[in-house]
């Protein structure tokens, strides 16, 4: 009995779930159809409920100010993710650029879902505006 309390509660090599596509775009200028920016890829959740992990590609195209991804986990801020130049991809039209972000998280607690907002802007009619997309991506294993 004494043996199976010094056991960990979670597995020691937890694995994670198949990638949940995350694809976003935001609009703006006269009549909200001016592509500002977008982000796209993947988001996995751990099978012991404490970490994700995350691939994406953040495209500016044409966002005054360089766009964000702001993640939320349970609904609390966790980080920004910035938009810092980088390099063409298929998902970036033109000649416009993408920077990579891709991080494995260890939140500390439980992990029940994650929440991205793209964040882009734009300078219509001498007025600024933050336009934003938002999807939250529950976890499988809870």
């Amino acid at each position: 009995m004494a043996v199976a309390a010094l056991l960990p509660l979670t597995p020691a090599n937890a694995a994670y779930g198949a990638p949940i596509p995350v694809s976003m775009a935001v609009y703006g200028g006269a009549g909200g159809t001016q592509l500002l920016a977008r982000v796209d890829g993947t988001l996995a959740f751990d099978d012991a409920n404490t970490r994700y992990t995350y691939s994406l590609s953040l495209c500016r195209v044409s966002s005054f100010v360089s766009p964000h991804v702001k993640v939320l986990v349970n609904g609390v801020y966790k980080d920004s993710l910035y938009w810092n130049g980088g390099s063409s991809t298929a998902l970036c039209p033109s000649f416009y650029t993408a920077t990579a972000l891709s991080a494995e998280v260890e939140n500390g607690g439980t992990v029940a879902n994650v929440t991205l907002t793209l964040v882009g802007s734009d300078f219509n009619n001498n007025v600024y505006r933050e336009r934003t997309r938002t999807g939250t991506y529950d976890n499988p294993f809870n």
